[in-house]
């Protein structure tokens, strides 16, 4: 007979998760961020009388992140996904790093079972997707910046909500967070500019370790309301 199973309690990702610890508490239960906001599992150990897991797989969004076992085993391999089987522990404790804008934009999947090797299977493939609503200014602003590491493909379209005025887009890359570079074809002084009710849609499967979505209003005061949404994908096994 199969072991239990544990993760959310509407098997759905957790999103809108700040940097910061989250811990994920099998005893209880409950899922914790660094903010306090609290999801909580489909079940916990407490009601099968058990005191710990055996077995885990995780996905986190940002391949930066950090995976705590208990007190003694930390992986930091730069992956996507993580699989941990024959390992007892009752708490995990994931570091998610300051790499997103917006910050509140990490996501994390996982699955814990009480059997020694997880009876689930999860694969190194994934995507990472959402989006971002707002208003430009007159100067450029970041409202989207990733750290892409382990994805193949990243795509992004930019919607200009707006019934009247225009806005500038700006798609650039970076390897190390700081230094950042125009794309292909955003690389005019105003970038690409989208008018009121269209829309700009990149996608690429050149793996820089990082990018970005920055928009602008192309006249002074005339600012245009936006929504821009991002979809990275992973496609190994």
């Amino acid at each position: 007979m199969g072991g239990a199973l544990f993760t959310t309690n509407n098997g759905e990702p957790i999103k809108n998760i700040p940097a910061g610890d989250l811990f994920l508490d099998f005893r209880n239960g409950t899922c914790t961020d660094s903010a306090g906001t609290v999801t909580t599992m489909n079940t916990d150990l407490d009601y099968y009388g058990l005191t710990q897991c055996n077995s885990f797989a995780i996905f986190a969004s940002d391949a930066d992140a950090g995976i705590n076992v208990g007190n003694a085993l930390t992986i930091s391999d730069h992956q996507l996904t993580h699989v941990v089987n024959n390992y007892s522990f009752d708490q995990i404790r994931i570091s998610i790093p300051s790499n997103s804008t917006p910050s509140n934009s990490n996501q994390l999947m996982f699955v814990g079972s009480t059997d020694n090797y997880i009876g689930y299977i999860f694969n190194n493939f994934a995507h990472f997707r959402d989006n971002e609503t707002g208003t430009t200014t007159n100067s450029f602003v970041t409202y989207v910046s990733h750290h892409v590491g382990g994805y193949d493909q990243m795509h992004y379209i930019v919607s200009n909500t707006d019934s009247t005025n225009s806005l500038n887009v700006k798609i650039q890359f970076s390897e190390n967070g700081s230094d950042w570079f125009d794309d292909s074809g955003y690389t005019a002084a105003t970038g690409v500019t989208v008018a009121a009710g269209s829309y700009n849609a990149f996608s690429t499967d050149v793996t820089h370790h990082f990018y970005r979505v920055r928009l602008q209003s192309t006249s002074a005061g005339n600012h245009a309301t936006f929504k821009t949404f991002w979809n990275y994908v992973s496609l190994n096994n």
